[in-house]
Order: C-alpha cells, then structure tokens, then sequence
C-alpha cells in the first residue's frame, strides 16, 4: 500500500494489490507518482496496481479532472510502455483498477 508520501508499505496479503494514492495532488505530480508506482509494482511481479484518484467532485466545476488526467495517461503511449494491459474503473469511479503485463 501506498503511504501519503508515496512510499510503499506491505500490502494487506496475497490477494491485495497494491495501490498509489494520488488525491490532491496536481496532475503533473500525480502522473509522476503514477509512473514510479507502475516501475514498482512490475518489479514486484504484481499484477496489478490499485489507483486512487477520488470522485474528483472537490473541485469548482465538480468534474473529474485528475481521473480523467490518469485515465488518459494510461491509455496513452506511457501505459502500454510501463505494462498497463487495461484499465477500469471501481469504487464508484474514485479509483482504476490497473492490470498489468505479466
């Protein structure tokens, strides 16, 4: 699991994946922390990764913004190049599920 300053902690067992918390953060910072969560979690063979971008109805607009940042990210050229294989939306659209290339 992830902690606020990104690090990563043991996660729960062997069923949960672990996960990056990106709430609050700006969109070039999240997709950084994105990156560096995905080089971490294929290097412990996971395969998958939980990211958690809240509803992202905080805002003036209440409008997903930084989902829809990292949505487009992984969906873009990056994804594939740090093994994303697909993605999909759970937790009532607070966080993406990301499977990754074995």
């Amino acid at each position: 699991m992830a902690g606020r300053d990104g690090t990563w902690e043991e996660f729960d067992g062997p069923e949960a994946p672990p996960e990056v918390d990106l709430h609050g953060l700006r969109p070039a910072d999240a997709l950084r922390r994105l990156s560096s969560a995905l080089v971490a979690a294929r290097l412990r063979r996971s395969p998958e990764l939980l990211v958690v971008t809240g509803k992202g109805l905080g805002n003036l607009r209440q409008e997903p913004i930084l989902r829809t940042k990292v949505e487009q990210w992984l969906a873009g050229p990056d994804g594939p190049r740090h093994g994303v294989v697909e993605v999909r939306r759970e937790a009532h659209g607070g966080a993406l599920r990301v499977r990754l290339r074995g």
